[in-house]
């Protein structure tokens, strides 16, 4: 009998959904029930892929809209880090984004997404039309489980780069 490794996707897959539950404080074989820490875990676990523009210093400037309701969740990941930078989240009230480098918008319009565009900003949010409304990272939800979709344009339109190991995971890809 010959031996045949696991398709490197499959590998991937089995990486990031192990380091998705390590960061929500589940095990492995078990679902988080709770939606909002399944997010946040993800969203915690994408920054460890996206290059920020290289004058950007070593920490994380992760704003929450006030209006979010995974913001608890988001905030619980604050001291920790990412790759190599610290994240510090706070909530935002209204469109002040000034300093923040990842703002997680959740479910918003076509217009919120553009006022909070920037050069060397991530935009993450909830729902099926968040990338194609301009938004880099969207987080939809099919039953239990939550998925995640990339917008390269707007990644490189905001100086970002994302890793090609997290592009090979997202669930939709608008280039």
């Amino acid at each position: 009998m010959s031996y045949s490794p696991l398709p490197a996707k499959l590998r991937a897959v089995g990486l990031i959904a192990g380091l998705v539950c390590a960061a929500a404080g589940a095990p492995t074989a078990a679902q988080s029930s709770d939606v909002n820490q399944l997010r946040a875990a993800i969203v915690f676990n994408v920054l460890r892929f996206v290059d920020f523009p290289a004058s950007q210093g070593g920490t994380v400037e992760f704003c929450v809209a006030s209006d979010s309701g995974d913001s608890a969740a988001l905030r619980s990941f604050s001291g920790r880090r990412a790759g190599t930078r610290l994240v510090s989240v706070r909530t935002v009230r209204g469109s002040s984004y000034a300093g923040c480098d990842v703002v997680y918008l959740g479910s918003v319009d076509r217009d919120q997404i553009e006022r909070a565009s920037a050069r060397g900003r991530l935009l993450i949010g909830n729902g099926r039309s968040f990338i194609d409304n301009g938004g880099t990272v969207g987080l939809v939800q099919s039953g239990g489980q939550v998925r995640f979709q990339l917008n390269l344009k707007a990644a490189s339109d905001s100086q970002l780069a994302i890793s090609s190991r997290l592009i090979r995971l997202a669930s939709k890809v608008n280039r």
